[in-house]
């Protein structure tokens, strides 16, 4: 999936959303640095978009600025108009959760954007194996987000691979029930012998055409939400 330009705009975004927000609460770059333990250059450098920032660090600014996650995604543009998110509001009854487990911006801006029609999901993504261990294991990141109803997984990740995460999750007796579908730009037959033979439920590649990608991953979750009955949901 094509993501230049994508990445740059999201961090752009993501670091004006991060300053207006600070300027709202009437705090300065040292007060939020006393408040969550990063430097104030470094929380500088997340509002100019000089350092990526992870989903860790966002679920802690918003902590700090005592304001939801989503609203830092809040009718996000994306590669002009072709690409947009927009967060429903955070109704966790009745829907389905959906986890992104991605690194990449602009990939989960655009997994986002393919998402965004259905109204019965809620949508939470995590950047690596630490932040998807806290979050699902420890609960200790976003703890009122629910059990996932449904996994998306990038197979490369900074610090553990889609595969091995996989394995894990699927060693696991409390978590091993939950679908997990490989989401990848790599079209490759190893890979996906591999994942289908430690548990995963599907493998889709990250389409060049948007449409396409739309109309897969839309297909998937119609799938595991409304065809098949799982015991998480009734």
């Amino acid at each position: 999936m094509n993501t230049i330009n994508n990445s740059k705009f999201f961090d752009n975004y993501i670091g004006k959303q991060l300053k207006d927000r600070r300027l709202r609460c009437n705090m300065t770059l040292m007060d939020v640095s006393k408040k969550t333990g990063i430097s104030y250059q470094q929380v500088q450098k997340y509002e100019s978009a000089g350092s990526k920032i992870s989903a860790y660090i966002l679920f802690k600014l918003a902590t700090t600025y005592k304001c939801p996650i989503e609203s830092f995604f809040k009718e996000l543009t994306v590669y002009n108009t072709e690409v947009q998110v927009k967060n429903a509001a955070n109704k966790y009854k009745n829907h389905f959760n959906i986890l992104i487990v991605e690194d990449n911006p602009g990939d989960e801006a655009i997994t986002r954007k393919a998402l965004q029609d259905i109204e019965f999901v809620n949508i939470l993504c995590v950047h690596d194996n630490n932040q998807l261990m806290q979050l699902l294991k420890y609960k200790t990141l976003c703890p009122d987000f629910p059990r996932p109803d449904l996994i998306f997984l990038d197979i490369y990740l900074p610090d553990k691979n889609g595969i091995a995460i996989l394995k894990d999750i699927k060693k696991n007796q409390i978590l091993n029930n939950i679908p997990i579908i490989m989401l990848t730009s790599n079209v490759d037959a190893n890979l996906m012998e591999q994942a289908y033979r430690y548990g995963s439920c599907g493998y889709i590649c990250k389409s060049f055409d948007f449409s396409q990608f739309k109309q897969n991953i839309t297909n998937c979750i119609t799938y595991w939400s409304k065809t098949v009955v799982s015991p998480n949901r009734i």
